[in-house]
Formats: structure tokens, sequence, C-alpha cells
């Protein structure tokens, strides 16, 4: 199975990893330092805009089919890949979505002092679950995935009620 992922690799399934492998490290640093959380969340997602000049460049605007598509075989026996792909609105919002990130960490960056580590680890999941969401081409995880994006912004509620009222809210807006 790894030979099958590495042929069906590219440098797009990297964008996906950066915000997750950003989102761990920070796991591992002590809550007192502070800065050091702040700087890996900001590079992390600094990076994850930075990385797809290769898609902007040889995407071809010219075709509505989905390009730079990879599958790998995820649940075979119930015929479930993971089939991901990007066209020319999901490439916008791909690109928009790696440019707020940052802007998003750098505008809590004052704010960040008790819960610094929670803050960053959500926007980075965040930001992993959204690239997800814009280049999944399997309608079950299509599904699956604008939903779990809600998850990060309710871990940081106090109460419940507050909680379910800011997922109400959400949830209005969106629909």
């Amino acid at each position: 199975m790894l030979e099958h992922f590495c042929e069906c690799y590219s440098d797009l399934s990297g964008l996906i990893l950066c915000p997750v492998l950003g989102s761990i490290i920070p796991l591992f640093i002590p809550n007192s330092r502070i800065r050091p959380i702040r700087l890996i969340g900001l590079c992390a997602s600094l990076i994850t805009f930075l990385y797809p000049p290769v898609p902007r460049i040889q995407f071809d605007p010219s075709t509505a089919k989905s390009q730079f598509v990879e599958s790998l075989r995820w649940l075979p026996y119930e015929n479930i890949n993971f089939y991901l792909g990007i066209d020319g609105i999901s490439l916008f919002f791909v690109i928009l979505t790696t440019f707020l990130i940052p802007i998003c960490i750098s505008v809590g960056w004052s704010g960040m002092r008790s819960y610094g580590k929670e803050y960053i680890t959500a926007s980075l999941i965040r930001e992993f679950l959204m690239i997800a969401v814009f280049r999944m081409l399997d309608p079950l995880l299509f599904y699956v995935l604008p939903e779990s994006v809600l998850i990060p912004m309710l871990c940081g509620a106090e109460h419940l009620l507050f909680a379910g009222i800011k997922l109400f809210l959400c949830r209005g807006l969106v629909q």
C-alpha cells in the first residue's frame, strides 16, 4: 500500500500535510514558552501559503476538469477512496485559505497568553480541514469534512450553551 501511495503522491499533497505537521509540533512545547509556539504556527501557515506555486503556474484554466488528481484506495471493501483534485474555483479558495490563516494568527498574536498552544493548533487544524474540503473529490469525505471544520471552533468554548449558540450562528450563516 505504501508503494501505491508513493506513486500517487504529488506536491499538492504536501499542502494538506504542512498544517498538520505544524499543529503537532507545538504540542511538545510547554505552555510557558509561548513565543516559539507562536513562531512555529506562523511559520507553518506561511510555508503553507508559499507552498503551492506549482499548481498556480501549471493550472490550465481552459478546462473544467479537475487537475492534479490523486487517488488512494482507503476502504476498498466499501469503495471509498481518498480522491483529491483541484479545479478553478477550488484553486481560488485554497489560495484564499492559505492567505487568510497567517493573517488570523497574526491578528491573535497579542491575545495568545494563556491558550496560545490551543489557538495555534486549532488554527492550523482548521486550515488543514478547509484545504481538504476544497481538494476533496470523494462524495462521502466531501460531506464529512465541511462539518469537521466546525470542531476547532467549538474547542475553545467554556460553556456548552455558548458553544451551541456559536454553532447555530455559524450554520445559519453558511446555509
